[in-house]
């Protein structure tokens, strides 16, 4: 069951809205515009600037477009404490590819944030690929989850890496004599 919330609170997690510690760092900024300290997303060029001159002086969230290769910053996974998963249209499932690939092959361990166009009924199943936060801008969805609406999926088809996300039976036309 959701809380009630305030207008400002578009941070859905862990069944509940809340506030967001983090904030946006514009892409012209620089080292120097940066304050000490606080919670900032980068843009995926940014987090790259900023990661290959050193350690940086706060905490860093990348933001990831459509077409981003985060295997580009694997070597930083350490110094990054969230990543957020841009959904350029509902209809597009990179971002789902991109939650699966830092969750199940480098094994991120950090927030996985849904942030764009994403609807209600693909909640349940981007936390099956590793988003454990979303940024909830969509009226709709925002409405849905403050009546306590949660999809239930009876049946999932395609295994994860998570060990507590069951599959039901996948493809069982393989087991099957034809004949």
């Amino acid at each position: 069951m959701t809380k009630q919330t305030n207008s400002q609170d578009k941070l859905y997690k862990a069944g509940a809205f809340q506030s967001d510690p983090w904030k946006r760092l514009a892409d012209g900024d620089n080292d120097n515009g940066v304050p000490e300290g606080g919670a900032y997303f980068a843009s995926f060029a940014k987090a790259k600037e900023l990661l290959s001159s050193g350690p940086v002086s706060f905490d860093l969230g990348v933001i990831v477009e459509a077409g981003d290769d985060v295997e580009e910053l694997a070597e930083h996974y350490d110094a990054i404490l969230a990543f957020a998963v841009d959904f350029p249209a509902f209809a597009d499932g990179r971002g789902f590819s991109t939650a699966r690939l830092l969750r199940e092959r480098h094994g991120y361990k950090g927030e996985i944030r849904a942030i764009g166009a994403y609807i209600l009924d693909q909640m349940p199943m981007l936390m099956r690929c590793g988003v454990d936060a979303f940024w909830v801008e969509d009226d709709a969805v925002r409405a849905g989850l403050e009546r306590g609406e949660w999809p239930e999926i009876a049946n999932y088809y395609q295994p994860t890496g998570r060990e507590d996300a069951k599959v039901n039976d996948p493809r069982p036309w393989l087991r099957r004599r034809l004949g």
